[in-house]
């Protein structure tokens, strides 16, 4: 149910604002099922990889999806995936990427806010919010208010984009927002011991590094642009 709702999200992001630089009889299904694909075998493999290598080869371990994927490795093959796509049709890959990154986003943000129909959702206790069915203590839906943010980020990713901002940047800003959105909403979200999880702590130096290389691609933007102006 939660890849369903992540794929509808998806295609009704598509449907209200079609990315630049494909034709208007490709749907996002098309576009995004082989890069969804690519990144969840491999955001899988990462994860038997750091945690138990002796299972990678193993059918039954690799597919029971539930013990574990790597986000962001699974984020960069995907993005490479689409990149090398892009390339192969004659489209610059960064720019392509761009375009989907507020879809992507957005399937993102329906997956989070499917975490109900996967137990995943509440935080601390909360006076007054949702209570979960078998407690009578009403708890913060965290996972709800991680997709609830990860669509208002598609939707200011979006905006930048027509404003003008370079594809660079925006894929830097894209990958710094969701990253912000993990680095917090991991606080809350349940987890193995008092620590700061492995994804947490990847989390936090992805959204450190996207957000300056965000600010520098800006101040490289601006700074050719000057000289452009330049006589």
């Amino acid at each position: 149910m939660s890849v369903i709702v992540a794929w509808a999200a998806s295609s009704f992001a598509w449907r209200v604002h079609p990315p630049d630089t494909f034709d208007s009889m490709v749907s996002a299904l098309d576009v995004l099922l082989v890069p969804g694909f690519v990144g969840l075998v491999v955001g899988r493999l990462s994860t038997l990889a750091l945690d138990d290598p002796r299972a990678i080869g193993s059918i039954s371990d690799m597919i029971v999806i539930r013990s574990g994927v790597e986000f962001w490795p699974a984020v960069a093959a995907a993005a490479l995936m689409v990149a090398w796509s892009a390339r192969r049709s004659n489209v610059h890959p960064v720019a392509r990427v761009a375009a989907l990154a507020p879809v992507a986003m957005v399937a993102y943000g329906g997956y989070e806010a499917a975490c109900l129909f996967r137990d995943g959702c509440y935080g601390p206790p909360t006076p007054v919010v949702l209570t979960p069915d078998g407690l009578s203590t009403p708890m913060l839906p965290v996972g709800i208010l991680m997709g609830a943010s990860a669509i208002a980020a598609a939707v200011l990713v979006r905006w930048l984009g027509e404003r003008g901002w370079p594809s660079g940047a925006i894929v830097s800003v894209a990958v710094a927002l969701i990253g912000l959105i993990l680095s917090i909403g991991s606080i809350w979200l349940p987890k193995v011991g008092g620590g700061l999880s492995r994804q947490h702590r990847t989390s936090i130096v992805i959204t450190i590094v996207a957000g300056l290389a965000t600010g520098a691609l800006l101040m490289l933007g601006a700074r050719r642009a000057t000289e452009r102006a330049t006589p």
